[in-house]
């Protein structure tokens, strides 16, 4: 088809469409161009650019006041579409610093010639011609481990720790800036593990690096903790009556109390009444000013768990 018949029957719908796509391709190529041309000139704006510091001695901790650097850079117009999108990060020489009693700072314009090499184009200016920080040195502290309280795992029911749960070792080097290390006590160590427990816990656990500027010596640690099968039993307590006058007598409504506790199947056939003791103290009473006082656990077996009595306050008479 030539030319003229082709604008002859440019009513014709096919006409009309493959019009359409001839101007699409010369709109596409003419903008590719255009974008072309103007993205390989160089143009001057600012750009934001993330901070690394490097040749740190071990014994210095850094902590930046300011952690971009904001310059003024002459580059082409994809680089700078380049940065805007995906900030660069660029190495500052920590030996070119100025320190002065915990406080330290760099120069941007002493290491123009260094940041150029990092970028595709060169520096024109700094909106902050200096980068300062504090800086203090490392010191190191024996510090504790205890269990988070943010710990999750289950014991299975009918199953119960024995409350001995230990760390080996029990507490660890911490290394870090001394403002940090004076209030720290001890590191918690995080727990967790799935489904219900019914046996005996010992695993390695990572001690928690949430804090870049803290070293932990050892990192991991044995986390151990004792689990039984735990039956419960009652028992019938007769109550002791302490801090009574020799002058007083008194009379307990009721004398026995009924008292409920759990304990390792092991200790089923061990354990008996004389191993807990429940008190009257009749100085509770306040000289009998009181009608009724609580009832007191004064002894009970270590491995004891989930303790509780009825009635938990008892009513007495007194007799002079």
């Amino acid at each position: 088809m030539d030319l003229y018949n082709f604008e002859k029957n440019s009513d014709n719908p096919l006409a009309k469409k493959q019009k359409l796509k001839l101007f699409l391709v010369f709109f596409f190529v003419s903008t590719l161009f255009w974008s072309v041309t103007k993205f390989s000139n160089n143009y001057s704006a600012l750009v934001l650019f993330s901070v690394k510091y490097i040749n740190v001695p071990e014994l210095i901790v850094i902590q930046p006041q300011y952690k971009l650097i904001e310059g003024y850079v002459n580059t082409s117009g994809f680089q700078l579409f380049f940065y805007r999108f995906f900030r660069k990060t660029l190495n500052i020489d920590f030996s070119s610093a100025e320190l002065n009693d915990g406080n330290g700072s760099i120069s941007l314009v002493s290491l123009r010639r260094s940041l150029d090499d990092q970028i595709f184009g060169s520096f024109l200016s700094f909106e902050n011609e200096k980068l300062f920080f504090d800086y203090s040195s490392y010191m190191t502290k024996k510090v504790p481990v205890k269990v988070d309280q943010n710990s999750e795992y289950n014991i299975a029911s009918g199953f119960s720790s024995l409350q001995n749960s230990s760390f080996e070792p029990d507490s660890i080097y911490v290394s870090g800036p001394k403002s940090k290390l004076e209030d720290l006590d001890f590191i918690p160590v995080l727990i967790k593990l799935n489904g219900e427990i019914s046996k005996n816990i010992e695993m390695t656990v990572r001690i928690q690096d949430n804090d870049s500027s803290l070293k932990f010596n050892p990192n991991n640690i044995v986390y151990r903790e004792s689990i039984e099968k735990f039956t419960e039993q009652s028992f019938d307590i007769n109550l002791k009556l302490i801090n009574v006058p020799d002058s007083v007598k008194i009379k307990l409504f009721p004398k026995n109390v009924k008292l409920y506790s759990s304990f390792p199947f092991q200790f089923v056939n061990n354990i008996n009444n004389e191993d807990f003791e429940l008190i009257f103290d009749y100085l509770d009473t306040k000289n009998g000013k009181f009608q009724s006082i609580p009832v007191r656990l004064n002894k009970f077996p270590d491995f004891s768990k989930n303790i509780r009595w009825e009635p938990k306050t008892i009513s007495y008479l007194v007799k002079k």
